[in-house]
């Protein structure tokens, strides 16, 4: 890899999101370590404190990153979207006169948008990182109708965005698959395509002492809106707690909780039996690690074919067997050997049961902690996905002059 090149980074999620932290600026710091010069432009939902922006900029120059921010427009519609592709285009513009970048790595179909767009002008090659399938996805949240103008638009554009992207990166294989058949491709060629699911750092994420969970404490870490299912989190943990009446349920989440309590009340769990936490990232993996069993329920849909929810690594990576449902990206392949945890074909009252049988018989296996963790080593590692991508900057970067 031709050294200090220089990269553009784009992501529309703000820098202090979670997931930036994990999934970005993770990567990120490594492969800056590396040689390669970054210069990240996220887009925010909300004005940043002059403080914490100044702090948080030197400390990002600090690891080799330079980075810039734009104010979204998210949420307001397709056209305040697009003028936030319209205003980054000319963002990146700038910065490419003041930096020269030889490549754009673009999180997301937004970012790809820009990203091809700069191509047009400039020839600089771009990695369309698809973050799930992101079109699709606004169907799945209601936010497009799938019958509608709007959506046939948009797919339009992410047929002709994938068709000129230089490398894409999937989240999951099933995702890739999908590409493969993709109608962008008819005529054409694909892409260079490679799989890097969410990878966790197992330095931060580590297994805790084993113990036998006399009074099990069953976890669930992130997002509690209506696409994680939060009703049947309950249920679930209503069936643990019809078997074993000392369970108890500890959740990390900064969300809304006041549906959680309804469905707490109309499933009967008592809830001194429930434990709700909003925690920083740093105190995550503690958590997670006193957890005897972990959640990880998504509502399926199409688009989930091409995800990889972050927490799977991380409870896989912290020892912790992972209780989830079917049609998700690669879970089903990843966890259906039933050795690391259970998957549900469906919600159904049987479908419980088998589950919470099937987690009582792992925890009398001394192994089960070891073998999470060897999942975790193969398939979740920071490092390998780190060099999945520096593999793929390197081929790019191979053709720019």
């Amino acid at each position: 890899m031709p050294a200090a090149a220089e990269v553009l980074y784009l992501s529309y999620n703000g820098i202090g999101e979670p997931l930036v932290e994990s999934q970005v600026l993770a990567y990120l710091r490594r492969l800056a370590a590396t040689g390669l010069r970054f210069t990240l432009l996220t887009f925010e939902r909300r004005p940043l404190a002059g403080e914490h922006e100044a702090a948080l900029r030197e400390s990002l120059a600090a690891d080799g990153i330079r980075w810039y921010w734009l104010r979204s427009r998210a949420g307001w519609g397709p056209l305040s979207a697009l003028l936030d592709v319209r205003r980054g285009l000319a963002v990146v513009r700038a910065l490419h006169a003041r930096h020269g970048f030889r490549l754009v790595h673009a999180r997301s179909f937004l970012p790809a948008l820009i990203a091809q767009r700069f191509k047009r002008r400039s020839g600089v090659p771009f990695l369309n990182d698809l973050r799930g399938f992101w079109v699709d996805e606004k169907v799945y949240r209601g936010r497009l109708r799938g019958d509608g103008a709007v959506y046939r638009i948009a797919k339009r554009l992410e047929a002709q965005v994938l068709r000129d992207s230089d490398y894409i990166v999937s989240l999951s294989e099933r995702g890739a698959r999908e590409l493969a058949g993709f109608a962008a491709w008819r005529g054409g060629t694909l892409p260079p395509l490679a799989t890097i699911p969410t990878c966790v750092d197992l330095e931060r994420f580590r297994p805790a002492p084993a113990r036998t969970p006399a009074q099990p404490l069953l976890g669930y870490v992130g997002s509690l809106s209506e696409e994680y299912l939060p009703e049947e989190v309950v249920a679930w943990f209503a069936a643990v707690r019809a078997r074993l009446p000392q369970s108890r349920l500890e959740l990390v989440t900064r969300s809304a909780t006041a549906p959680l309590q309804a469905a707490l009340a109309r499933h009967g769990v008592p809830a001194d039996c429930v434990q709700l936490h909003a925690l920083p990232p740093a105190q995550v993996p503690a958590r997670i690690q006193r957890f005897d069993a972990a959640l990880s329920f998504i509502r399926p849909h199409f688009a989930k074919l091409a995800s990889c929810p972050t927490k799977v690594g991380e409870y896989l990576a912290c020892g912790v067997p992972v209780i989830s449902n079917g049609g998700i990206g690669d879970l089903d392949a990843l966890l259906g050997a039933g050795d690391t945890g259970c998957v549900l074909a469906d919600f159904a009252p049987e479908a419980r049961a088998r589950s919470v049988d099937h987690l009582q018989r792992l925890w009398q296996d001394p192994a089960l902690a070891t073998r999470c963790r060897a999942l975790a080593e193969c398939h979740f590692s920071l490092a390998e996905g780190c060099a999945r991508y520096a593999a793929a900057y390197a081929r790019l970067l191979g053709t720019t002059g």
